[in-house]
């Protein structure tokens, strides 16, 4: 987690990824899987997901493979979520990171858009529901 807090605090994020599946009835409809997301940097990547005891876990990756059962005929996909998170396709500047190091605790982003500071948090209560504060 220190390693994903210090890239996000220091590194500009290129992208946030959902992966999922496009199924293959038509019309062709993709389909999150929320269970992970990932995070983009210039040099690396990051999943970022909650383990069977709540706690949010983000682990370097050289790439996004898929970790679902997939049927055959479905195929895996990728899915961009920056402007849903930031509210914005503009370039974010992370300024904090609160990580609350317990069971469910939450992940806050403190992040300036502009001259607008905003906060988002992902808690693991909704399953990477996405809280904007």
């Amino acid at each position: 987690m220190k390693n994903f807090i210090n890239s996000l605090t220091n590194e500009p994020i290129i992208d946030v990824i959902v992966s999922g599946y496009v199924d293959s009835e038509s019309p062709s409809v993709f389909h999150p899987m929320y269970g992970r997301v990932y995070f983009i940097f210039n040099n690396m990547k990051f999943e970022v997901c909650i383990d069977d005891f709540g706690f949010i876990h983000a682990n370097s990756v050289t790439e996004i493979e898929i970790w679902f059962d997939l049927d055959e005929d479905d195929k895996f996909s990728l899915m961009s979520i920056y402007a849903q998170l930031f509210k914005t396709e503009q370039e974010i500047t992370v300024v904090s990171v609160t990580n609350q190091s317990e069971s469910f605790g939450i992940l806050t982003l403190n992040y300036r858009e502009g001259l607008i500071d905003r906060h988002l948090c992902l808690d693991p209560h909704n399953f990477f529901g996405f809280t904007f504060l």
